[in-house]
């Protein structure tokens, strides 16, 4: 316990105390359903992949995932005393 909260009342929100508690909620899956329910969420929920309705599902196909350019990979030059490996 610190000097800027209390057991039962909480630590002032971005406190050192606060984010110290936050870290290990978020690392432990129990703490973090517990902190959920108690904040009125359903456990789980700080983690959403969008909404799964029909429009979603008839237009899932018409979606453009995002792909890497074939780009040329760069070359890079070795040199070795003075000269360059691709010169010989």
């Amino acid at each position: 316990m610190s000097k800027d909260g209390a057991w039962g009342k909480g630590f002032k929100k971005n406190s050192h105390d606060w984010k110290k508690t936050e870290t290990l909620i978020t690392k432990n899956p129990i703490l973090r359903k517990a902190r959920d329910i108690s904040e009125g969420f359903k456990p789980g929920s700080t983690i959403s992949t969008g909404v799964n309705d029909e429009q979603y599902k008839e237009n899932f196909d018409k979606i453009k995932w995002a792909k890497p350019e074939d780009k040329e990979k760069p070359k890079f030059r070795i040199k070795i005393n003075g000269k360059y490996q691709d010169e010989e």
